[in-house]
């Protein structure tokens, strides 16, 4: 995309105050300068985390994106940029932000396999991702398929058509379970998608398409291969029970397993709920982390969070935890950053939960900060 092409050397000002546009064949899309007046209050606020120095690279990375049903309205009514104006500012101030496409891109087509959830969004969708500066999406979950192989190389042509990077999903398991390799700083990363849902269908075989959903044999050579290739693999996987807040058995076993393999950050999402954080090794693993731009009317999804990264050739540097109002009977459909009490709320419920997945150690301060050798002081 334009932003990593072109901006990765420039400071944050020029980044937020110049208008970006992305022109393709069938597409063309102006990015919204952020104002000021925002541009100062987060500059004050939140410049530590922010480096865009040679050896560093800033990722954003959000939870699953699902724009159909009432959101599709919202466009209609307030254009493509609307659902994503909230978080806008955290999203395309990264160097990378990645988030998990929960839905194909389809104008046409049959239904594939039966089942309560179906979802399916018109591919002038696309524009609101590309304008909120979103770079890698993964497609490696249990509805990218809800309309076949004619569904998802729809997706695949309206994601290539608009510069969009993506993994996890491809015309057989080769091509799904490839990375997603981008330079940026003097930094090579390989981008993954990973699932462990169904339906079996989904899945990609050597000669049929879907979704990457590898053995362990294959996840190990899988996981091992991209690190060879890059000074950093970022895994996405799709995992772990709906609604469930905390993760099972087999999410924190595979996590481990994957950073043992060579994988330098785990970023989990399905259940859409928060889950807590853990380090390992010094890694970090985010077992879910909630919705983010999603076209229902849950009662379930509250409060979901952004994941903002700093990472070196070593691996990370430190992190913050950016809460987000994602109810959408009070949000419409466009997230909010929770900031104040709201906001230390959010964090001190990824406290409580991340606990126990680091041997009752506290890895995230009160403000959010995650630092992956200090302990963060017990308040």
């Amino acid at each position: 995309m334009l932003k990593r092409n072109l901006l990765l050397s420039v400071a944050l000002p020029a980044l937020c105050a110049t208008a970006f546009l992305l022109s393709s064949e069938n597409l063309r899309i102006t990015q919204k300068p952020a104002t000021s007046d925002s541009l100062r209050r987060w500059w004050t606020e939140e410049e530590r985390f922010y480096s865009g120095t040679y050896g560093q690279v800033e990722i954003t990375a959000a939870g699953d994106i699902m724009l159909g049903s009432w959101i599709v309205d919202k466009v209609h009514r307030e254009g493509a940029d609307a659902p994503f104006d909230g978080t806008r500012l955290w999203t395309s101030s990264a160097d990378i932000a990645v988030a998990n496409l929960e839905a194909p891109f389809a104008d046409s087509g049959r239904l594939y396999v039966e089942k309560q959830y179906t979802f399916k969004v018109p591919t002038f969708m696309v524009e609101g991702i590309v304008n909120a500066g979103i770079d890698v999406l993964t497609l490696a979950n249990n509805h990218i398929m809800d309309y076949g192989c004619d569904g998802l190389m729809q997706t695949i042509r309206t994601l290539e058509g608009a510069g969009l990077r993506f993994c996890g999903a491809g015309r057989n398991f080769e091509e799904a379970c490839a990375p997603v390799i981008m330079e940026v700083n003097g930094l090579r990363l390989a981008f993954l998608g990973l699932t462990t849902t169904y339906p079996e269908e989904f899945w990609a075989t050597p000669t049929r398409c879907g979704t990457c959903r590898p053995s362990e044999e294959q996840e190990e050579a899988i996981i091992r291969a991209a690190k060879q290739e890059s000074d950093l693999v970022i895994i996405n996987i799709h995992w772990g029970t709906e609604k469930k807040n905390t993760p099972n058995p087999d999410q924190i076993a595979r996590a481990r397993r994957y950073i043992d393999y060579g994988a330098d950050v785990v970023l989990g999402h399905h259940p859409h709920v928060l889950q807590g954080f853990e380090l390992y090794r010094g890694r970090l693993i985010a077992f879910s982390l909630g919705n983010y731009v999603f076209g229902s009317l849950s009662e379930n999804a509250h409060t979901a969070a952004l994941l903002r990264l700093t990472l070196d050739r070593t691996g990370l540097v430190k992190g913050l935890i950016v809460p987000i109002h994602v109810y959408n009977a009070v949000v419409n459909f466009q997230p909010q950053v929770l900031r104040g009490e709201a906001g230390r709320r959010v964090i001190a419920e990824l406290q409580q939960l991340s606990r126990p997945l680091n041997g009752g150690r506290l890895i995230i301060s009160d403000d959010g900060v995650i630092m992956p050798t200090v302990e963060a002081a017990v308040p």
